[in-house]
């Protein structure tokens, strides 16, 4: 089962974000999709800063914006929880989503 961690600042916005664990193919590939592709988006089309650490064999990512906040950022990762929701509602026994 695919894992998802979700910490969210005192605004209610996202701050990081760890996925870990392998799942359907298809579901798993779907997850690796929109996490990669919201990295990715955030590094080309924003000026934010942020960690990020990850294992392509031990299906693990972890995320975490730095300060100053980059509103284009937070719109990318609000989209990347979008799509993870909507994932989880079609495959409910392959995603845990967790929100702190």
């Amino acid at each position: 089962m695919i894992s998802v961690e979700i910490t969210r600042d005192t605004d209610g916005n996202i701050d990081s974000f760890l996925v870990k664990n392998h799942g359907d193919s298809y579901v798993c590939g779907a997850v690796s999709m929109l996490v990669i592709n919201t990295v990715n988006s955030i590094e080309t089309f924003t000026k934010q800063g942020f960690d990020c650490d990850y294992e392509l064999d031990g299906a693990y990512v972890s995320f975490a914006l730095k300060e100053p906040r980059d509103e284009n950022a937070a719109i990318l990762l609000k989209a990347m929880h979008l799509g993870l929701t909507g994932v989880r509602e079609e495959y409910p026994d392959e995603i845990n989503m967790k929100e702190m």
